[in-house]
């Protein structure tokens, strides 16, 4: 009898426990329906090799030069730069550098390190390479362009009092006098376009300087007449100078080049415990399945959607002897039949 209350109270108990598990969220792991299908990036695959290489990344660039080239970029202390060709083969790894530019209207980027000239004082040199040439660099200089002052100094030199709160046509009025004034500066702003600066923390991409079609460099945020107010630097260069300050969407070179499809709905692997504040529920880790096509054939992966991003395909195969390029878990590999397998 007492054996039997026990029982009777562990059945209770787990019955409870498993109905708060299931409102919490938990669910019963499932078979995995592909067994034989590889994990991506496991190089068990019976027909297509999977090939790991050394090259870590951070960012993609595809490079609009016509060739495909793409910029594989690895942030740290320093950015590592290395450009392949669209099946993942290597053109050239480039010096480690602190900073980082695209020119787009030159078509080029720019690499910086630090140099020292005289009495220690550390300098910028810049090197900068073609998108259509990457082995041939060349050295360029910085230049200032200053203009002569601000539209404050401006102002105040001919004689206006300023209010601490304009209506918009007084405004309007100021900011031509300024114009008229400064046609020089004007006309020479129109003739700049920013160089957006890709920096070791990636997510801040800035301008830094500026660059014209014979491809001269330059700053602008110094003027000949001293001022403590940086802000009226800004809203001078601001009037003078439409491009000022505007940044290159790093869109325009990255490329969804995905053409993996989901083969099967997802299967779930296992349970793990969330918690958001104070609340606590059960998520699932899943598999997923995908195939990409290789002309006449098929790659058939399967992928567990856990802390890792899914693969980027950086392009598409156009037959079945053909390479796949992608970055998995911020590595590249490149994935072939094996009987096309590629000369290390």
């Amino acid at each position: 009898m007492k054996n039997k209350n026990i029982y009777i109270s562990l059945i209770v108990f787990i019955a409870v426990f498993s109905s708060i598990a299931f409102l919490m969220g938990y669910r019963i792991p499932q078979w995995d329906k592909h067994r034989d299908w590889v994990f991506m990036p496991e190089n068990k695959d019976p027909f297509f090799e999977i090939e790991k290489t050394d090259i870590k990344t951070d960012f993609v660039l595809h490079i609009p030069n016509g060739k495909g080239y793409i910029l594989l970029l690895k942030t740290g202390d320093f950015i590592t730069v290395t450009a392949i060709t669209e099946k993942g083969k290597i053109i050239k790894r480039f010096p480690k550098t602190k900073d980082f530019y695209i020119d787009s209207l030159n078509q080029r980027f720019i690499f910086s390190k630090e140099i020292y000239k005289g009495d220690d004082h550390l300098k910028k040199q810049l090197i900068s390479y073609r998108f259509t040439d990457y082995q041939k660099q060349e050295n360029r200089e910085l230049n200032d362009f200053i203009i002569e002052e601000t539209q404050a100094e401006f102002l105040k030199r001919k004689g206006y009092s300023i209010k601490d709160f304009l209506k918009d046509n007084e405004k309007k009025e100021l900011d031509s006098l300024y114009l008229k004034e400064k046609t020089k500066e004007a006309n020479f702003y129109k003739t700049l376009y920013p160089v957006t600066k890709v920096s070791i923390a990636y997510e801040a991409l800035d301008t830094e300087f500026y660059t014209n079609k014979n491809g001269q460099l330059y700053t602008v945020e110094e003027t000949k007449v001293k001022t403590n107010n940086i802000e009226d630097v800004w809203n001078s260069l601001y009037l003078l100078f439409p491009n000022y300050k505007k940044k290159m969407s790093v869109q325009t070179l990255t490329k969804n080049m995905n053409t993996y499809v989901k083969t099967d709905e997802p299967t779930i692997e296992s349970n793990f415990i969330h918690t958001h504040y104070l609340r606590v529920s059960f998520r699932q880790h899943h598999i997923n399945y995908f195939s990409i096509p290789f002309g006449t054939k098929n790659f058939n992966f399967k992928y567990k959607e856990r802390t890792l991003a899914y693969p980027e395909q950086l392009n598409i195969p156009k037959n079945d002897m053909d390479t796949l390029a992608c970055i998995i878990d911020n590595t590249l590999y490149r994935i072939y039949p094996k009987t096309n397998k590629i000369k290390k």
